[in-house]
């Protein structure tokens, strides 16, 4: 051990004798020792930035699931206020379905006069049947028990709630409220967030003629959006990044580019199904944006750092 430091003391001794020797090592020692740092200091900021985006989509995603909760519930307090209505439920046990369908159409006419242009309400009679309907109310009629959730019907895409109507232990018809999943667009919007609904291809034959037209187009990878519905930027980037940085998007749960940042989550339908994809993003622009936050905090840790290491190299030699 003493042999080595001897001869490392030797070394250093002849290499300061040859200046140009000397200063070039130094110069070679400060400059592989910046890029290396650099290199460290890029990954580490890379990987905070990576934990920041991980952190915002799970809270989106958290969020969104919120807002469905909070829509199950208001779509039942709705549906429990119909429930206390005596004449309603009467003329139903009565099965006085003229009566009971002018009450549904006045019901659907009040919630577009107040705002809930995007609600419904319908009533499936069950006495004396004789109309067919889908799966869903089926199983309500078979179950006797509520349900709630995402369907494709042929006018639309609908959270729908599905009440069975229950009088002395005897079913006497079905109620269903439901309601578009777009409107959380404008719920979105109000906290300055954007929000999309991709439906997967195969879906689409799910709409009617009517409702699908031209509306839906393709975005990526076998997923349509109602184009006229949402901002024909937030998805035309989609497409413009390609099918790899999609299936990323899928992967990561998120997707950040110059423009927007994403929150992807795939959805489930009333029978447990994927469906389709959430989006729910905001725009990259703005001293605001948390993303340019992020950019900007980087940056700044990079180079306060970078300088420090570069300091304390100049120091050392």
């Amino acid at each position: 051990m003493f042999s080595f430091f001897k001869f490392l003391q030797k070394f250093f001794k002849d290499l300061k004798s040859n200046k140009g020797l000397w200063f070039t090592t130094l110069a070679v020692i400060s400059v592989t020792g910046i890029f290396l740092c650099l290199y460290i200091l890029t990954n580490m900021t890379e990987s905070v930035s990576k934990e920041v985006y991980e952190n915002i989509s799970k809270n989106y995603s958290k969020n969104y699931k919120n807002r469905v909760l909070k829509k199950e519930e208001n779509l039942k307090k709705i549906i429990l206020s119909l429930k206390s209505n005596e004449e309603l439920i009467t003329n139903i046990e009565n099965n006085n379905l003229v009566t009971v369908g002018d009450e549904i159409t006045l019901f659907n006419d009040t919630f577009k006069k107040t705002g809930f242009t995007k609600t419904q309400l319908s009533f499936y009679p069950v006495i004396n049947q004789v109309n067919q309907y889908r799966n869903s109310i089926n199983t309500v009629i078979n179950s006797k028990n509520r349900i709630f959730g995402l369907e494709v019907l042929l006018d639309g895409i609908f959270y729908v709630y599905i009440e069975p109507l229950i009088k002395d232990d005897k079913l006497i018809g079905i109620l269903e409220l439901k309601e578009e999943v777009h409107s959380f667009k404008a719920e979105y919007l109000k906290d300055d967030l954007i929000f999309m609904f991709l439906l997967e291809e195969r879906m689409l034959n799910k709409l009617s003629i009517a409702t699908r037209g031209d509306n839906y187009r393709e975005v990526i990878d076998s997923v349509y959006v109602e184009s006229a519905k949402y901002d024909n930027q937030f998805f035309g980037k989609i497409i413009e990044a390609g099918k790899d940085e999609y299936n990323q998007m899928i992967e990561r749960g998120y997707s950040v580019d110059d423009t927007y940042f994403r929150s992807a989550q795939k959805v489930s339908d009333i029978n447990g199904n994927i469906i389709g994809l959430v989006l729910i993003g905001e725009t990259a622009e703005g001293s605001g944006s948390f993303v340019n936050i992020v950019d900007d905090m980087t940056k700044t840790v990079t180079t306060v750092a970078l300088g420090l290491v570069i300091s304390i190299l100049l120091f050392m030699f």
